[in-house]
């Protein structure tokens, strides 16, 4: 998958341009009501939700398909850290086979191969879920002004897709991040790894971009869901 790729490349540098992944992990793990003695990572990363999830647990499933990034996630008592693909049928077939309480999976599934096969996999093992996605909101003006279309879902197709497979209350959340200038903001895109090494753009979109960009920021969206039951109202979270 295209998307690891460009996560373990830049995996050394990630924790230093994480900053919207952190904020959002930080939201999920805050709708989360009670305590979940058995979690599932899917997607895992460096450990965001991991650092954000304020309640006790005895054992965590931190599953990422790139090793780098598995390798800077927390070690710790009950951390079980595995290699998987969430677009690979074998990953679900495991985790039908652990007992566990809660999936959670947090600004990773926008790169799945398949939202909508994922997403229904996911439903099957039968499980609260929290998780967030981004849509194709995040760089929007980007892309309109580089003439390329984004590679994730749209908005409707994310919510769609998850209120078929799961009963969850939705939050859209958006953000941006200002630059000092627009060199700055692109190698925030390449470092930060929220380009998913799928080739947000090449030589002339940048060109285009140096020149044109009109925004001293990037936008951000992101769709976050999570099962009705163990949802926690809040209106907001720094």
């Amino acid at each position: 998958m295209a998307a690891h790729k460009e996560f373990c490349r830049f995996a050394g540098s990630y924790g230093r341009y994480s900053l919207i992944q952190e904020r959002v992990a930080r939201f999920l793990a805050s709708k989360i009501k009670n305590p979940y003695p058995v979690v599932v990572d899917l997607g895992c990363g460096t450990g965001g939700f991991f650092r954000a999830y304020e309640h006790s647990f005895t054992k965590y499933f931190a599953i990422d398909a790139a090793p780098e990034m598995l390798a800077l996630h927390p070690c710790g008592k009950g951390v079980e850290k595995i290699i998987g693909n969430f677009n690979d049928p074998s990953l679900f077939e495991t985790l039908g086979r652990l007992d566990f309480d809660l999936l959670v999976s947090s600004s990773a599934l926008q790169w799945c191969d398949n939202l909508e096969w994922t997403l229904s996999r996911m439903a099957r093992l039968n499980r609260p879920v929290a998780m967030a996605v981004f849509t194709s909101g995040t760089f929007a003006t980007l892309h309109q002004i580089a003439g390329t279309s984004s590679p994730i879902s749209s908005l409707e197709e994310t919510t769609a897709a998850i209120a078929k497979h799961f009963d969850a209350k939705i939050d859209l959340l958006r953000y941006r991040i200002y630059f000092r200038d627009t060199l700055s903001m692109l190698r925030y895109i390449k470092r930060s790894g929220v380009s998913g090494g799928r080739g947000v753009l090449g030589y002339k979109e940048t060109k285009k971009i140096l020149s044109n960009y009109p925004l001293a920021y990037l936008e951000f969206e992101v769709v976050c869901a999570v099962s009705k039951e163990i949802c926690r109202r809040i209106d907001y979270i720094n």
